[in-house]
């Protein structure tokens, strides 16, 4: 039976609808996928373009810096040019069929990072230093000092100690020689005395007033006055009225002019007395304080950088380098044990406590036979009596008294001078003063070198190169929002050779502490010295000949130039032509004092006294600091000690002084070495880019029902937009170095 014709018709209407929607279908899944190929075109794009634009780099800066920095053709150009290529828009590549004809609307780069930033330099730099391997060569360096970690931790206990004791023992002498000074003072006072009594026979004849003298008259007197009174009895004139008038005005003006001078000399003597007794116990206080010192050395605290570097080397760390011939260790050890002799037992100090006392007792009975004999003779005057024997033995009592005085604390051989030979040791000062000038001979020949290198006259290109330097550091350190720390306004030198001995010892301690943060590992800080000392210039030593050997300053003045004391500079951050050079030797020069006068402890160990056991190892330090000075301007490198015969060079040196100050991984100091990179290439590093943004704008026809794409991009399903017929995108890819 055959279908009515109108069931054909409503069979094609519905085919026609369903696949009209199938169409619809298939042409936005069609242009979906067209926009997924144009994201992905678009976006590899971008990735080569930025890529191809940091591939153009500073060629100056790679090859004299190891570092990367964008340069060379407009990083927009290489962009632009290269997503042309890559979404086919290349000459060669336009007329041929393609199902995402990608349309460029635009292209960009941005700068990401910038070299001049801290971190950014300071990962460069340790990329660099990476794979340059610079990690044996530190080893093999920190293998050189390892060896000495323990004779150096000796020597720097013992110089110390010694230093220290030094101070309190020329302290401590000097308030018992002020105690025995005011002894003498205090024995003076008797002197007003002496004359009153008096003590010697010349004194008599001379007709003055004296108590013998009117000892010797009282009988006369006595017998004037007896006979007048009879006479006055008998109703006679008197005789002796004159004779008795003046001896009396001659006693009671003598009893007066003794008086005053016991007054005066009491308060005197007295108050001399407890001055004496004050700088004793000043003394023995002082005493004390040796003692603590001497204990304190023998607790020496452990974890110092001399043992974390004798803890590596037994470790196995650094433990392959030289050993030393001798250990000199034990000898230092000796020398400690000899500063008992420094320090005096408690005993001592009230032994001479006591004498002070005496001498103030032997005074007082002094004071009191003085006021006997004054009673006496004001009681003979009130009742004369010719059988009055008082007076004459109150007299011959006071110059006893006197004499016992003088004898003790006045004359020559006095238990005074008897003191003052225990306190002074004329030969221990003989000897200690030849050391001590003979240290001040070198010490002065060493600061003359160091002032040498300060005074040399100044060029006006090299002033205007160091503020050059000066403004780009500041402006760096503003750029990576750092403040600028306090400058130091100039260097300052140890006054003596034994303040320089006690410097040199703390400037060899932070040296150890830099070798075992080597030996332990602290990369960053490695690294970046290292990375100092072989990128940036240092003074070579040879430049300093004329001036150690004749002071002529002449060749020294055209080598001060910066080019050559770029690293000098990176260390210490004076901006001044010559005082980073001078912070430089001088820490050298304290380096190697440090080690000879180790050296010294134990070739002066045979010497009597512990202080002309330091003396000799100041001079022996500094005798051979300046043989070792003269090695570096001959060869640029000095033995490290005689138990160790190797060689370190100056520039050595410099890294281990970047390790003291703290390395170059600092604000301050990445700031220097970023200085001194833009002084010498002309560029400012905060403007060159080390990673870049591209930004990729592209967009393609649709090629079925724009407006339908357009309501499939209101339900966010799209990535990019639909203008006018057309699919946009855009694509941002950051790349870095």
């Amino acid at each position: 039976m055959k279908k009515p014709a109108a069931s054909y018709g409503s069979i094609t209407i519905f085919s026609a609808v369903v696949l009209s929607g199938l169409l619809l279908f298939s042409a936005v899944l069609i242009d979906y996928a067209r926009m997924a190929v144009l994201h992905k075109v678009t976006e590899d794009a971008a990735r080569s373009g930025v890529r191809s634009a940091l591939s153009a780099y500073d060629n100056r800066l790679y090859e004299r810096y190891g570092l990367f920095g964008r340069g060379g053709t407009d990083g927009n150009d290489i962009f632009e040019q290269t997503v042309q290529a890559n979404l086919g828009q290349s000459a060669r590549q336009k007329g041929t069929f393609k199902l995402v004809q990608a349309e460029l609307q635009s292209a960009h780069v941005d700068n990401a990072e910038v070299l001049g930033k801290h971190e950014v330099f300071a990962r460069q730099v340790l990329e660099e230093m990476k794979y340059k391997a610079p990690v044996d060569f530190t080893l093999e360096l920190a293998s050189k000092f390892a060896p000495l970690s323990g004779a150096m931790k000796e020597a720097t206990v013992t110089v110390n100690m010694l230093e220290e004791l030094r101070k309190l023992y020329d302290k401590r002498e000097a308030k018992l020689a002020a105690a025995l000074q005011l002894q003498r003072q205090a024995s003076e006072t008797v002197g007003g005395i002496a004359g009153l009594i008096p003590t010697k026979a010349l004194e008599l004849a001379t007709g003055a007033v004296n108590a013998a003298r009117l000892a010797g008259d009282y009988a006369q007197y006595a017998n004037w006055v007896m006979t007048d009174q009879q006479l006055a009895q008998q109703g006679k004139k008197t005789n002796y009225s004159e004779q008795i008038k003046d001896y009396e005005e001659k006693a009671r003006g003598w009893t007066d002019e003794m008086s005053r001078e016991l007054a005066v000399a009491k308060k005197q003597h007295d108050k001399l007395q407890q001055e004496a007794v004050k700088a004793i116990n000043e003394a023995k206080q002082v005493n004390a304080d040796m003692q603590r010192i001497k204990q304190e050395a023998a607790n020496a605290p452990s974890n110092s950088g001399y043992d974390r570097v004798t803890g590596n080397q037994a470790a196995g760390v650094g433990a392959d380098g030289p050993v030393m011939d001798t250990a000199p260790e034990n000898d230092m050890q000796e020398i400690r044990k000899m500063a008992d002799e420094l320090i005096l037992p408690d005993g001592w100090f009230t032994e001479y406590s006591g004498e002070i006392a005496n001498q103030a007792s032997v005074f007082a009975s002094l004071q009191m036979e003085a006021g006997g004999f004054m009673n006496n003779l004001t009681a003979g005057l009130a009742s004369p009596n010719l059988s009055n024997e008082q007076i004459k033995e109150g007299a011959v009592n006071l110059r006893i008294a006197y004499e016992q005085y003088e004898a003790a604390y006045v004359r020559k051989g006095s238990s005074l001078d008897v003191r003052e030979e225990k306190l002074t040791d004329k030969e221990l000062k003989k000897q200690r003063r030849a050391q001590e000038a003979k240290a001040g001979e070198l010490w002065s020949e060493a600061r003359r070198l160091l002032h040498g290198m300060t005074s040399v006259p100044q060029s006006e290109e090299h002033l205007q190169v160091i503020q050059d330097i000066e403004k780009r550091y500041k402006d760096n350190l503003l750029f990576n929002q750092e403040a600028a720390g306090a400058e130091a306004e100039g260097l300052a030198f140890a006054e003596d050779a034994h303040e320089e001995a006690e410097a040199a010892t703390s400037v060899m301690s932070g040296v150890f502490g830099g070798i075992a943060d080597m030996l332990e590992q602290a990369r960053d800080s490695v690294y970046l010295s290292e990375y100092t000392v072989s990128h940036y210039a240092s003074f070579a030593p040879q430049n300093l000949r004329a001036l150690l050997a004749s002071g002529d300053a002449n060749e020294l003045a055209h080598a001060v130039a910066f080019s050559n004391q770029e690293a000098e500079y990176v260390i210490y951050g004076f901006h001044s032509p010559t005082a980073n050079l001078a912070a430089a030797y001088g820490e050298l020069i304290g380096v190697r004092m440090a080690v000879r006068t180790m050296e010294g402890l134990s070739a002066c160990r045979a010497a009597a006294h512990p202080l002309l056991v330091l003396s000799c190892s100041v001079v022996y330090g500094l005798e051979k600091t300046m043989e070792d000075l003269a090695a570096f301007t001959e060869r640029g490198s000095a033995p490290l000690s005689k138990y160790i015969n190797v060689e370190v060079a100056y520039t050595d040196y410099l890294r281990l002084f970047m390790l003291v100050h703290g390395g170059a991984n600092r604000p301050a100091a990445l700031a220097r070495m970023i200085a001194v990179i833009e002084h010498n290439g002309g560029v400012a590093l905060s403007k060159i880019p080390t990673a870049l943004t591209g930004k990729v704008k592209a967009s393609a026809k649709l090629w079925f029902l724009p407006g339908v794409m357009d309501i499939v991009q209101h339900f966010g399903s799209l990535q990019g937009k639909v203008v006018g017929g057309k699919y946009e995108t855009v694509q941002t890819i950051g790349w870095s170095y």
